[in-house]
C-alpha cells in the first residue's frame, strides 16, 4: 500500500475550502480516510495547523479538525535525527526540510504538496495532489 506524507497546505485547502485546490485535496483525503493509501502528517504540522485554523475558525472547531486528522492520519515523528538533517540541509524553508525528512523517516513513497518548487531533491518524489491522483487512477 502506498504511503504519503501531506504538506500542511494540502490539509488547509480542505478545511478552509480553498478553491481551486479543495477538490483534489479532498479526493486525496478520502483515499486516506478509506485506507486505500497510508497518510502521514509530520508531528510539527499539528501545532502549525492549529495556529492557522484557529485564526480562521473558532478554537473548538480547530481542535475538532485536529482530532479528525489524528484519526485519519498517522503521525510522522520529528525526532533528533529529523531535526539534525533539517538543520544541515540546503532547504530555504526549515519547515519544508522538517516535512521532507519526516517523510523519509517513515519511508513514505512521496510527499504531497502544492509547493513542489520548495522541495528540490531526488531521494523522494514530490507531487501535487492532482499528480498523485492521476497516478492512482492509472494504477486502477
Amino acid at each position: 500500500m502506498k504511503s504519503v506524507l501531506c504538506d500542511i497546505n494540502v490539509i488547509l485547502d480542505i478545511f478552509l475550502k480553498r478553491d481551486p485546490h479543495y477538490t483534489p485535496a479532498a479526493r486525496l483525503f478520502s483515499l486516506i480516510e478509506e485506507k486505500k493509501i497510508n497518510g502521514f502528517l509530520s508531528a510539527q504540522s499539528f501545532p502549525t495547523m492549529f495556529y492557522i485554523l484557529s485564526k480562521e475558525l473558532k478554537r473548538d472547531k480547530a481542535m475538532r479538525v485536529l482530532e479528525k486528522l489524528r484519526i485519519v492520519f498517522r503521525v510522522a515523528a520529528v525526532d533528533e535525527k529529523v531535526i539534525d538533517l533539517s538543520l544541515a540541509s540546503t532547504f530555504k524553508d526549515f519547515e519544508d526540510a522538517v516535512q521532507y525528512y519526516s517523510a523519509l523517516h517513515v519511508k513514505a513513497d512521496c510527499l504531497i504538496t502544492r509547493n513542489k518548487s520548495d522541495y528540490r531533491t531526488d531521494r523522494l518524489p514530490i507531487m501535487t495532489p492532482e499528480e498523485f491522483l492521476a497516478i492512482m487512477r492509472g494504477n486502477t
